[in-house]
């Protein structure tokens, strides 16, 4: 008796143990998590081969960009609905601070100092982006937009190897993350109501501006002072779709860099729908430029580049290889327009929605090949 007991014990002891090896393994080796996501996945057109349905769709017929003349009319629409004006808000400065610094960003090895930028939108509504200055500066800014689901903290892993080749960054979090709040107005029409990143698409007739207008006051302040020769931008997930809408209206950023920022309307369908926020469909927006359209704009221009890397298993967004039906198309009409370039490039390295190292590695590549 006391024989199986301890037999059985011995046998619990070891399943236990292959059981915790397993979770382990398949949730955080990357490449055996991707052969885990692959083995679960329902049918190989999750990761592994395209739908035929996507293939319908020619994107190059959905881009009304043909030359500088349409490139500049669908910008100076964007601007527009952005802010009811053809042209961007020069005017405006962000207010700087200090103190209150999240303690892993201080953490980063290699920074010198940091500073916050506070700015200013609307109806008490102000972003508070931070300002990493290495020691030993290369005289460029890379702007980082972080999405939804967590703060700039998480993003240190990159910060740090930026902050090692001598780049200053600013790292913006998403409105309603970090320090970045909405009060709670009693608005003229609605009453006593808590806004949010989406709740603002209801109430107010500019909503864009809460995310692209910060970034753009930032830039203002870079060019007054001209600290800076050059001024690229990263954004990772629904931080990736600010960036892009960025750059598409505002061309003193150089090189654009996405990582999971999202498809073009035409490829959010079936399993890609929950992954559309409300922002990201509002119709006014659309209307102004689709988003092949903004992937141009934010790529057009002398030295300008768009680079938008997605994660083929991504356990959240946009995975598969999907961007490779549309790259061809809007490469094209990038190289028609001058000097711009769009590339996607797809990591296949792990299997969640992250920027992996891979990705840290080819976003410090691409910006070290902008400077040559």
């Amino acid at each position: 008796m006391k024989r199986l007991t301890y037999s059985i014990l011995a046998f619990l002891a070891i399943s236990a143990g292959l059981g915790w090896a397993g979770y382990y393994l398949t949730h955080n080796v990357d490449w055996v998590r991707v052969y885990y996501k692959r083995f679960k996945a329902p049918d190989e057109f999750v990761f592994d081969e395209i739908a035929p349905h996507f293939k319908k769709t020619d994107p190059s017929k959905l881009i009304r960009i043909t030359g500088k003349d349409s490139a500049k009319h669908i910008r100076r629409d964007l601007t527009e609905l952005i802010w009811g004006s053809s042209s961007l808000p020069v005017s405006g400065r962000p207010e700087v601070l200090s103190g209150n610094v999240p303690d892993a960003l201080k953490a980063i090895p290699g920074v010198a100092a940091i500073s916050i930028r506070r700015i200013t939108v609307d109806i008490g509504y102000a972003a508070f982006i931070y300002l990493l200055q290495p020691n030993r500066p290369n005289g460029r800014l890379v702007i980082y937009q972080h999405g939804y689901a967590g703060t700039v903290e998480a993003m240190s892993p990159l910060f740090a190897k930026l902050i090692e080749q001598g780049y200053t960054v600013a790292a913006s979090n998403y409105p309603e993350y970090g320090p970045n709040r909405f009060p709670n107005l009693n608005l003229a029409r609605f009453g006593w109501y808590s806004l949010s990143h989406d709740r603002i698409l209801s109430v107010h007739p500019r909503p864009m501006r809460f995310y692209i207008e910060p970034i753009v006051v930032l830039l203002n302040e870079i060019q007054q002072d001209a600290t800076f020769d050059r001024v690229d931008m990263v954004g990772f997930s629904a931080g990736g779709w600010i960036a892009t809408l960025a750059a598409a209206v505002d061309t003193r950023i150089r090189h654009t860099i996405t990582v999971a920022g999202g498809y073009p309307l035409y490829l959010r369908v079936s399993n890609f729908e929950r992954e559309s926020p409300p922002p990201q469909l509002y119709p006014p927006l659309l209307q102004a430029a689709n988003y092949l359209e903004m992937y141009v704009l934010a790529a057009d221009g002398h030295a300008r580049q768009l680079t938008q890397i997605f994660n083929r298993y991504d356990r959240c967004c946009y995975r598969n290889t999907l961007s490779q039906l549309y790259e061809p198309a809007v490469s094209k009409v990038v190289e028609g327009l001058g000097s711009g370039q769009f590339q996607v490039l797809i990591d296949e390295t792990h299997a969640d929605h992250k920027v992996s190292k891979w990705a840290i590695a080819r976003i410090i590549e691409g910006l070290a090949a902008a400077a040559r």
